[in-house]
């Protein structure tokens, strides 16, 4: 398209029907350098039927195309007519309308510059009649005026892609940039998010480590008032505690509970242990209190037969825990020291029978055995 215009000339106004002027619009009139013209608004259709009735044309876009260069010359009649008038005659109107419409150049800059290039040029050219030119004459000289057009359209683009190239490289320039930038601030925000984990991390441990601090000193609260009450002679013991006696708690007759006892408030050799649930306890579980050493086992419930039978073996008092008064503070407990004596002796003299029961059970079985053997001789 652009070639099939050049070969008839070179446009000084390329117009639309609508405005904004559109994108396809814009770059051929980009190409020629011309002026641009758009309607302030998009012309109606009855508007184009009407400017163009004068005119041929095949169909609705020639119709659109034409009327919107009709409208152009049109808008631009009354500078056409000036220039005219300010020309001198053998100036060519052409190339004088040319500058000034689409190069936006003053009528009398353009005179001035071509005056300049005609003083150039030989004088005496000027004193002969120019002769009528042949047929093939004109046809060169119109394929030569086109080919300066090209060139001249040619040396235009060239420039333009020049003028692009340079812009891509800022482009580029400002991209690298940008991406260093993004780049930067990508690292910067993995930094601040590195550091909003360790803030929340050390802020749970400094959390997880106030609750264990208050743990111990709750801890610590119990075992300063299982100590007073394990030492008589401490000045602070007032006389309301006079004739009782610590008890360490344990929930449960097993051995999760009764090293969770030992690790809150710690259970020696001659502790009065009170056991709330004692059922279900198996011999691991007896050795394990056994190990302790407690002065009298306390207990809810029933003990099994294997778990009685080591606590026997070892001597260690068990009797139940409705025979001793006792009162609760937390995981803390005192019971009268009067109560807990009693329990201990309930459980010897038991004990003492239970020993009489067992030796006449030998003796018995001894007897039983001894007879077995003179019946078989």
């Amino acid at each position: 398209m652009i070639e099939w215009i050049v070969e008839r000339g070179r446009p000084i106004i390329v117009a639309a029907d609508v405005t904004p002027i559109p994108e396809t619009v814009e770059k051929f009139r980009r190409s020629f350098d011309a002026a641009g013209w758009t309607p302030t608004r998009d012309l109606p259709i009855d508007e184009k039927q009407h400017r163009t009735r004068e005119h041929p044309y095949e169909n609705d876009h020639q119709r659109d195309a034409m009327a919107a260069a009709l409208y152009a010359l049109d808008a631009h009649e009354d500078q056409f007519e000036r220039i005219a008038a300010k020309l001198p005659p053998g100036m060519d109107r052409g190339e004088v309308t040319a500058r000034v419409v689409a190069g936006e150049e003053s009528v009398e800059a353009v005179l001035r510059d071509l005056r300049d290039d005609e003083g150039d040029s030989d004088d005496d050219a000027t004193e002969h009649e120019p002769r009528e030119l042949t047929a093939e004459e004109k046809r060169i000289k119109s394929l030569e005026r086109q080919v300066e057009r090209l060139k001249s359209h040619v040396d235009t683009l060239e420039g333009r892609v020049e003028d692009r190239d340079e812009r891509i490289n800022e482009l580029e320039n400002s991209l690298s940039g940008a991406r260093r930038q993004e780049r930067k601030e990508v690292r910067k925000d993995r930094e601040v998010s590195r550091l909003e984990r360790k803030a929340n991390r050390l802020e749970r441990e400094r959390d997880e480590a106030r609750e264990t601090v208050e743990q111990l000193e709750k801890k610590v609260e119990r075992m300063k008032a299982l100590w007073k009450l394990d030492h008589s002679n401490f000045s602070d013991v007032s006389a309301k505690k006079e004739g009782l006696v610590p008890v360490k708690v344990v929930e449960k007759f097993t051995k999760g509970a009764i090293r969770e006892a030992d690790d809150q408030y710690g259970i020696a050799s001659g502790d009065v242990v009170y056991i709330r649930d004692a059922s279900g306890a198996g011999r691991s579980t007896a050795e394990l209190v056994a190990e302790f050493e407690p002065r009298v086992i306390l207990k809810d419930g029933g003990l099994s037969e294997i778990a009685d039978e080591i606590l026997f073996d070892a001597e260690i008092p068990v009797g139940p825990a409705d025979d001793v008064a006792m009162q609760e503070v937390d995981e803390l407990a005192v019971a009268r020291e009067d109560d807990v004596e009693a329990v201990i002796d309930d459980w010897h003299e038991r004990a003492e029978a239970r020993k009489r029961d067992r030796k006449a059970a030998m003796v018995d079985q001894l007897i039983s055995e001894h007879r077995a053997g003179n019946n078989e001789v």
